[in-house]
């Protein structure tokens, strides 16, 4: 039997479930965040008291990589920093 491959909305890919995981509001949230950054422009997480600043940019590189954007990350006193990285985007696969 052939297999019928039909067009698909991306949306649908990323909101979809993975590896058994469902991904958290936060990680949704974050990877909305970085399909919207353009070009030059930035965006930053401000950080609550009690928020571990490596655990909070370990989630803002996962959620980049499942977009496929490349970041640039920086993480200050009482934020994390994030603006688009140079070069390509990566490979969805």
């Amino acid at each position: 039997m052939p297999l019928k491959i039909v067009d698909a909305d991306i949306k649908d890919l990323k909101k979809s479930r993975t590896r058994g995981r469902v991904r958290s509001p936060e990680t949704i949230a974050l990877i909305e965040a970085i399909d919207s950054l353009s070009s030059g422009k930035a965006k930053a997480i401000e950080l609550a008291a009690g928020q571990d600043p490596a655990k909070i940019r370990a989630r803002l590189a996962y959620a980049a990589k499942v977009a496929g954007k490349k970041l640039k990350i920086v993480v200050e006193k009482d934020r994390v920093l994030f603006a688009r990285g140079p070069g390509r985007p990566r490979k969805r696969g």
